[in-house]
Protein backbone atom coordinates (compact mmCIF):
# COMPACT_ATOMS: atom_id res chain seq x y z
CA UNK A 1 0.00 0.00 0.00
CA UNK A 2 1.25 3.55 -0.69
CA UNK A 3 0.02 6.52 0.54
CA UNK A 4 1.05 10.30 -0.42
CA UNK A 5 0.02 13.37 1.54
CA UNK A 6 1.08 16.94 2.18
CA UNK A 7 0.41 17.22 6.29
CA UNK A 8 0.15 20.51 8.42
CA UNK A 9 2.65 20.18 11.44
CA UNK A 10 4.12 17.25 13.20
CA UNK A 11 3.24 13.94 11.48
CA UNK A 12 5.34 11.66 13.52
CA UNK A 13 5.42 11.60 17.39
CA UNK A 14 8.98 10.15 17.00
CA UNK A 15 10.10 13.53 15.41
CA UNK A 16 10.62 16.93 16.69
CA UNK A 17 8.52 19.76 17.30
CA UNK A 18 8.08 21.09 14.12
CA UNK A 19 7.38 24.57 13.52
CA UNK A 20 3.61 25.83 13.04
CA UNK A 21 2.08 24.61 9.72
CA UNK A 22 5.60 23.35 8.45
CA UNK A 23 4.98 20.93 5.04
CA UNK A 24 5.60 17.17 5.71
CA UNK A 25 5.47 14.93 2.74
CA UNK A 26 4.63 11.47 3.54
CA UNK A 27 4.50 8.07 1.68
CA UNK A 28 3.37 4.81 4.32
CA UNK A 29 3.87 1.38 3.16
CA UNK A 30 6.53 0.14 0.47
CA UNK A 31 5.14 1.88 -3.20
CA UNK A 32 8.21 2.82 -5.18
CA UNK A 33 9.29 6.34 -5.00
CA UNK A 34 11.49 8.48 -7.48
CA UNK A 35 13.89 11.32 -7.39
CA UNK A 36 11.23 13.91 -7.29
CA UNK A 37 10.43 13.56 -3.84
CA UNK A 38 14.74 15.26 -3.57
CA UNK A 39 16.43 11.57 -2.52
CA UNK A 40 19.64 10.83 -4.71
CA UNK A 41 20.42 7.57 -6.17
CA UNK A 42 22.30 6.38 -3.27
CA UNK A 43 19.20 6.61 -0.95
CA UNK A 44 16.84 5.72 -3.07
CA UNK A 45 18.37 2.58 -3.41
CA UNK A 46 17.75 1.83 0.58
CA UNK A 47 14.24 3.56 0.57
CA UNK A 48 12.83 1.80 -2.22
CA UNK A 49 12.71 -1.64 -0.80
CA UNK A 50 9.41 -3.96 0.31
CA UNK A 51 10.46 -4.02 4.34
CA UNK A 52 9.83 0.09 3.99
CA UNK A 53 6.67 1.01 6.19
CA UNK A 54 6.36 4.80 6.32
CA UNK A 55 8.69 8.03 4.68
CA UNK A 56 8.85 11.36 5.47
CA UNK A 57 10.40 14.30 4.76
CA UNK A 58 10.10 17.23 6.58
CA UNK A 59 11.88 20.23 5.22
CA UNK A 60 14.81 18.48 3.17
CA UNK A 61 15.20 15.85 6.28
CA UNK A 62 14.28 12.25 5.01
CA UNK A 63 12.84 9.93 7.64
CA UNK A 64 12.98 5.92 6.63
CA UNK A 65 11.21 3.51 8.37
CA UNK A 66 11.45 0.05 7.26
CA UNK A 67 10.09 -3.47 9.11
CA UNK A 68 11.83 -6.89 8.43
CA UNK A 69 14.46 -9.40 9.32
CA UNK A 70 18.36 -9.30 9.47
CA UNK A 71 18.98 -10.24 6.13
CA UNK A 72 17.21 -7.02 4.97
CA UNK A 73 18.85 -5.03 7.72
CA UNK A 74 21.98 -5.59 6.62
CA UNK A 75 21.47 -4.89 3.31
CA UNK A 76 20.28 -1.67 4.21
CA UNK A 77 23.18 -0.38 6.29
CA UNK A 78 25.55 -1.65 3.29
CA UNK A 79 23.59 0.51 1.24
CA UNK A 80 23.66 3.51 4.26
CA UNK A 81 27.21 3.03 3.70
CA UNK A 82 26.85 4.13 0.12
CA UNK A 83 25.15 7.30 0.48
CA UNK A 84 26.82 10.56 0.26
CA UNK A 85 27.47 12.47 3.99
CA UNK A 86 30.36 13.89 5.27
CA UNK A 87 29.16 12.52 8.73
CA UNK A 88 27.19 9.46 9.39
CA UNK A 89 26.71 6.59 12.59
CA UNK A 90 24.83 3.64 13.18
CA UNK A 91 22.95 3.92 16.67
CA UNK A 92 22.11 0.68 17.92
CA UNK A 93 19.37 0.58 20.79
CA UNK A 94 17.42 -1.86 22.88
CA UNK A 95 13.66 -2.72 21.03
CA UNK A 96 11.45 -2.54 19.82
CA UNK A 97 10.80 1.17 18.88
CA UNK A 98 8.30 3.08 20.09
CA UNK A 99 5.49 2.98 16.75
CA UNK A 100 4.80 5.61 14.63
CA UNK A 101 1.71 6.93 15.32
CA UNK A 102 -0.09 7.89 12.54
CA UNK A 103 -3.62 8.20 11.50
CA UNK A 104 -4.47 6.16 14.37
CA UNK A 105 -3.39 3.27 13.03
CA UNK A 106 0.36 2.74 15.07
CA UNK A 107 3.49 1.74 12.50
CA UNK A 108 5.61 -0.71 13.92
CA UNK A 109 8.93 -0.48 12.69
CA UNK A 110 12.74 -2.30 13.11
CA UNK A 111 15.31 -0.29 11.67
CA UNK A 112 15.14 3.54 10.62
CA UNK A 113 17.11 5.91 8.45
CA UNK A 114 17.56 10.08 9.28
CA UNK A 115 18.76 11.68 6.43
CA UNK A 116 19.21 15.12 7.01
CA UNK A 117 19.95 16.61 3.84
CA UNK A 118 19.40 20.31 4.40
CA UNK A 119 21.34 19.95 7.58
CA UNK A 120 24.69 19.31 6.63
CA UNK A 121 25.66 20.11 10.71
CA UNK A 122 23.66 16.78 11.51
CA UNK A 123 24.34 13.08 11.01
CA UNK A 124 23.02 11.09 8.83
CA UNK A 125 22.09 8.16 10.31
CA UNK A 126 20.84 4.33 10.51
CA UNK A 127 19.18 3.80 13.92
CA UNK A 128 18.62 -0.01 14.43
CA UNK A 129 16.50 -1.27 17.35
CA UNK A 130 17.37 -5.16 18.34
CA UNK A 131 14.99 -6.97 20.38
CA UNK A 132 16.47 -10.16 21.34
CA UNK A 133 20.13 -10.31 23.37
CA UNK A 134 22.55 -12.71 22.34
CA UNK A 135 22.18 -16.31 22.36
CA UNK A 136 24.08 -18.41 25.20
CA UNK A 137 27.35 -19.85 24.40
CA UNK A 138 27.43 -23.39 23.46
CA UNK A 139 28.28 -25.43 26.85
CA UNK A 140 30.85 -27.83 24.86
CA UNK A 141 32.23 -25.59 21.90
CA UNK A 142 34.74 -28.30 21.48
CA UNK A 143 32.72 -30.93 20.72
CA UNK A 144 30.39 -27.60 18.20
CA UNK A 145 33.89 -27.67 16.27
CA UNK A 146 33.86 -30.99 15.83
CA UNK A 147 30.94 -31.16 14.35
CA UNK A 148 31.53 -28.01 11.98
CA UNK A 149 34.48 -30.10 10.55
CA UNK A 150 32.47 -32.89 10.38
CA UNK A 151 30.32 -30.94 7.90
CA UNK A 152 33.37 -31.11 5.27
CA UNK A 153 33.45 -34.74 5.70
CA UNK A 154 33.75 -37.52 3.01
CA UNK A 155 31.25 -39.37 4.88
CA UNK A 156 27.07 -38.35 3.85
CA UNK A 157 26.44 -39.68 6.94
CA UNK A 158 29.20 -38.12 9.39
CA UNK A 159 27.92 -34.32 7.57
CA UNK A 160 23.99 -35.67 8.22
CA UNK A 161 24.77 -36.59 11.44
CA UNK A 162 26.61 -33.06 12.10
CA UNK A 163 24.71 -31.07 10.67
CA UNK A 164 21.54 -32.91 12.75
CA UNK A 165 23.29 -32.20 16.57
CA UNK A 166 24.46 -27.94 15.53
CA UNK A 167 20.71 -27.35 13.97
CA UNK A 168 19.84 -28.88 16.83
CA UNK A 169 22.18 -26.57 19.61
CA UNK A 170 20.42 -23.72 17.50
CA UNK A 171 21.13 -20.10 18.10
CA UNK A 172 23.95 -20.83 20.67
CA UNK A 173 25.74 -22.43 17.81
CA UNK A 174 26.04 -19.18 15.57
CA UNK A 175 29.08 -17.64 16.67
CA UNK A 176 31.48 -20.35 15.80
CA UNK A 177 29.42 -21.26 12.33
CA UNK A 178 30.19 -17.60 11.68
CA UNK A 179 33.75 -18.34 12.81
CA UNK A 180 33.94 -21.21 10.43
CA UNK A 181 32.19 -19.65 7.26
CA UNK A 182 34.55 -16.64 7.59
CA UNK A 183 37.65 -19.22 7.77
CA UNK A 184 36.84 -20.53 4.22
CA UNK A 185 35.42 -23.97 4.48
CA UNK A 186 34.93 -26.34 1.81
CA UNK A 187 31.87 -26.16 -0.58
CA UNK A 188 29.90 -28.46 0.87
CA UNK A 189 30.17 -27.12 4.51
CA UNK A 190 29.90 -23.84 3.68
CA UNK A 191 26.74 -24.77 1.89
CA UNK A 192 25.26 -26.36 5.13
CA UNK A 193 27.10 -23.52 6.96
CA UNK A 194 25.12 -21.05 5.61
CA UNK A 195 21.64 -23.28 5.25
CA UNK A 196 21.79 -23.52 9.25
CA UNK A 197 22.83 -19.92 9.80
CA UNK A 198 19.64 -18.76 7.68
CA UNK A 199 17.72 -21.11 10.03
CA UNK A 200 19.04 -19.73 13.38
CA UNK A 201 19.48 -15.69 12.22
CA UNK A 202 15.49 -14.56 11.72
CA UNK A 203 16.28 -12.56 14.66
CA UNK A 204 17.82 -8.93 14.47
CA UNK A 205 20.38 -9.25 17.49
CA UNK A 206 23.82 -8.36 17.92
CA UNK A 207 25.63 -11.43 16.10
CA UNK A 208 23.20 -11.19 13.08
CA UNK A 209 24.09 -7.84 12.48
CA UNK A 210 26.52 -6.97 9.98
CA UNK A 211 27.49 -3.39 10.21
CA UNK A 212 29.57 -1.89 7.23
CA UNK A 213 33.46 -1.23 8.06
CA UNK A 214 34.28 2.23 8.94
CA UNK A 215 31.22 3.56 9.81
CA UNK A 216 31.26 4.71 13.66
CA UNK A 217 28.97 2.45 16.10
CA UNK A 218 27.62 4.21 19.13
CA UNK A 219 24.51 2.89 21.89
CA UNK A 220 22.57 4.11 24.69
CA UNK A 221 25.24 4.43 26.65
CA UNK A 222 26.96 6.89 24.34
CA UNK A 223 23.67 8.81 24.01
CA UNK A 224 23.22 8.79 27.76
CA UNK A 225 26.87 10.70 28.02
CA UNK A 226 26.44 12.90 24.94
CA UNK A 227 23.00 14.51 27.24
CA UNK A 228 25.18 14.54 30.18
CA UNK A 229 28.36 15.40 29.21
CA UNK A 230 28.49 16.87 25.84
CA UNK A 231 31.01 20.22 25.14
CA UNK A 232 28.40 22.95 25.40
CA UNK A 233 24.59 23.29 26.56
CA UNK A 234 24.02 23.20 22.45
CA UNK A 235 25.22 19.59 23.17
CA UNK A 236 24.14 18.43 25.68
CA UNK A 237 20.35 20.01 24.71
CA UNK A 238 20.85 18.16 21.06
CA UNK A 239 21.91 14.93 23.19
CA UNK A 240 18.38 14.62 24.98
CA UNK A 241 16.62 15.54 21.81
CA UNK A 242 18.16 12.69 19.70
CA UNK A 243 16.93 10.37 23.20
CA UNK A 244 13.51 11.68 21.65
CA UNK A 245 13.89 11.49 18.34
CA UNK A 246 14.56 7.77 18.79
CA UNK A 247 11.93 6.68 21.56
CA UNK A 248 14.79 5.64 24.19
CA UNK A 249 12.33 4.35 26.76
CA UNK A 250 11.66 6.10 30.24
CA UNK A 251 13.61 3.05 32.30
CA UNK A 252 16.50 4.35 30.89
CA UNK A 253 15.41 8.08 29.62
CA UNK A 254 13.94 9.50 33.11
CA UNK A 255 17.34 8.95 34.85
CA UNK A 256 18.93 10.65 32.46
CA UNK A 257 16.34 13.61 32.69
CA UNK A 258 16.21 13.54 36.52
CA UNK A 259 20.09 14.30 36.60
CA UNK A 260 20.09 17.63 34.02
CA UNK A 261 16.97 18.72 36.10
CA UNK A 262 18.39 18.24 39.32
CA UNK A 263 21.91 19.62 38.39
CA UNK A 264 21.64 21.58 35.21
CA UNK A 265 22.72 25.38 34.97
CA UNK A 266 22.39 25.77 31.51
CA UNK A 267 18.21 26.99 30.73
CA UNK A 268 18.90 25.38 26.98
CA UNK A 269 19.20 21.54 28.26
CA UNK A 270 17.09 22.47 31.42
CA UNK A 271 13.98 23.70 28.92
CA UNK A 272 14.98 20.60 26.82
CA UNK A 273 15.22 18.20 29.77
CA UNK A 274 11.24 19.63 30.80
CA UNK A 275 9.67 19.25 26.90
CA UNK A 276 11.44 15.51 27.27
CA UNK A 277 9.79 14.70 29.98
CA UNK A 278 6.23 15.36 28.88
CA UNK A 279 7.13 13.18 26.15
CA UNK A 280 7.92 10.23 28.44
CA UNK A 281 4.20 10.71 29.57
CA UNK A 282 3.18 8.02 32.28
CA UNK A 283 6.90 7.08 32.60
CA UNK A 284 7.98 10.72 33.40
CA UNK A 285 5.62 10.91 36.68
CA UNK A 286 8.83 10.37 38.69
CA UNK A 287 10.23 13.99 37.66
CA UNK A 288 7.28 15.46 38.85
CA UNK A 289 8.67 16.73 42.23
CA UNK A 290 11.40 18.36 40.08
CA UNK A 291 9.11 19.96 37.47
CA UNK A 292 6.33 21.63 39.66
CA UNK A 293 9.50 24.17 41.67
CA UNK A 294 10.04 25.22 37.81
CA UNK A 295 6.59 26.00 36.63
CA UNK A 296 6.65 28.78 38.90
CA UNK A 297 10.22 30.39 37.07
CA UNK A 298 10.50 33.75 36.51
CA UNK A 299 11.29 32.43 32.74
CA UNK A 300 7.80 32.60 31.02
CA UNK A 301 8.78 30.64 28.31
CA UNK A 302 10.41 27.89 30.62
CA UNK A 303 7.29 28.10 33.00
CA UNK A 304 4.81 27.63 29.67
CA UNK A 305 6.75 24.10 28.81
CA UNK A 306 6.91 23.26 32.22
CA UNK A 307 2.94 23.36 32.92
CA UNK A 308 2.56 22.31 29.23
CA UNK A 309 4.87 18.90 30.25
CA UNK A 310 3.44 18.54 33.73
CA UNK A 311 -0.32 18.14 31.99
CA UNK A 312 0.88 15.45 29.44
CA UNK A 313 1.90 13.54 32.52
CA UNK A 314 -1.02 14.00 34.48
CA UNK A 315 -3.29 13.36 31.65
CA UNK A 316 -1.33 10.32 30.52
CA UNK A 317 -2.42 6.65 31.54
CA UNK A 318 0.58 4.46 32.95
CA UNK A 319 1.70 2.11 30.46
CA UNK A 320 3.62 -0.36 32.88
CA UNK A 321 6.81 -2.42 31.62
CA UNK A 322 7.01 -5.98 33.06
CA UNK A 323 10.04 -7.20 34.73
CA UNK A 324 10.90 -9.59 32.32
CA UNK A 325 10.85 -6.79 29.94
CA UNK A 326 13.12 -4.82 31.88
CA UNK A 327 15.28 -7.07 32.57
CA UNK A 328 15.71 -7.98 28.77
CA UNK A 329 16.34 -4.56 28.17
CA UNK A 330 19.25 -4.31 30.33
CA UNK A 331 20.83 -7.89 28.89
CA UNK A 332 20.18 -6.15 25.63
CA UNK A 333 21.93 -3.10 26.53
CA UNK A 334 25.07 -4.45 28.21
CA UNK A 335 25.58 -6.76 24.77
CA UNK A 336 24.87 -3.60 22.82
CA UNK A 337 27.76 -1.96 24.82
CA UNK A 338 29.74 -4.74 23.96
CA UNK A 339 29.85 -4.93 20.36
CA UNK A 340 30.38 -1.26 20.73
CA UNK A 341 33.17 -1.30 22.37
CA UNK A 342 34.81 -4.25 19.79
CA UNK A 343 33.63 -2.15 17.29
CA UNK A 344 35.55 0.52 18.58
CA UNK A 345 38.82 -1.81 19.28
CA UNK A 346 38.92 -3.22 15.79
CA UNK A 347 38.62 0.06 13.75
CA UNK A 348 41.30 1.62 16.17
CA UNK A 349 44.99 1.94 14.69
CA UNK A 350 47.05 -0.63 16.65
Amino acid sequence: MKRCALVLGLATGLALPAPAFALIEIVVGPGRVGPEIGLGTEALAAANVEERVYLSNHEGTFEIYFRGGPKALNETARRFAAIPADRREIVLLPGPARPIDFDKAPIAYDWRLRLPFERPAEKTTLAIYIQEPLPPAPADPKAVRAWIADLGRDDFKTRERAAHELARLGRSAGSLLREALAAGPSAEARDRIEKLLTGISQEIRPDTLELPAGVPVVGLDDMIDRALSGKNATARSNGIWAMVRYGVTADAFAPVLEKVLKTGSDREPVGTAVWAAGWLGPGGRPLLPLLRPLEKSKDQGLANTTHQAIDQIERAKPVPMSEAETRTRATIRADIRELVEKQRREASPR
